[in-house]
């Protein structure tokens, strides 16, 4: 196991950070998972790099930010992204569609702060947004071929994927029950050892 302490500073949530907390999970990289409240945020957010989390803080103290840059840097280093220009372009793709499911659809049916609101996006979303979703990202994983989305061997695309699943389980999960080959992905990632050590002793949080 790496020597490395590296440093995860989100909320208490899965969220944007929980991708970077699976892939150093994975590289067997000790990190601390530090989970702040919005009131120590609003006390530090000026002092991040770009007033945004997740941050990836590295064992010499260099702080990283923006999940997707974090991802890719984590994928060149650990060898979960690709040398290969196609592949590289299609694990790009996989996790573009994923930022858009994610920002503009999830996010504003899932943080609806009205009660009859947040019913009626979360019914749009099942309905109208998610089928075409899932079908672009099934799509993908049968393209990959291998029962990864691209290459042989988990990617950040594949890290990616997974921890949206995670939440389209819980809070969709008739949408879930029905795309037998996500379903299937997602069973095979949580089952890798590391992971499901992960899961198991990480805590339980609704995002």
């Amino acid at each position: 196991m790496s020597g490395n302490k590296w440093k995860v500073t989100y909320f208490n949530g899965r969220g944007r950070a929980e991708s970077t907390r699976i892939i150093l999970t994975e590289a067997e990289v000790l990190f601390e998972d530090v989970r702040i409240s919005k009131e120590q945020w609003d006390a530090m957010k000026q002092s991040t790099p770009t007033h945004t989390l997740p941050i990836l803080e590295l064992d010499d103290g260099t702080v990283l930010s923006q999940s997707p840059a974090i991802l890719r840097f984590l994928g060149r280093k650990f060898n979960m992204y690709s040398d290969d220009l196609m592949e590289q372009y299609r694990i790009d793709l996989v996790m573009n569609i994923i930022d858009d499911l994610v920002d503009k659809k999830l996010i504003p049916a899932l943080f609806e702060k009205d009660p009859v609101l947040k019913a009626e996006k979360m019914k749009k979303v099942e309905a109208d947004d998610l089928p075409g979703y899932m079908k672009l990202l099934t799509n993908e994983l049968k393209a990959g071929g291998n029962g990864f989305f691209v290459g042989t061997k988990l990617s950040i695309a594949d890290v990616k994927v997974f921890t949206v699943l995670e939440n389209i389980s819980s809070n969709f999960p008739e949408t879930m029950a029905k795309c037998n080959d996500l379903r299937e992905f997602k069973e095979r990632i949580a089952s890798r050892p590391k992971i499901a050590d992960w899961i198991k002793g990480r805590p339980e949080t609704w995002f």
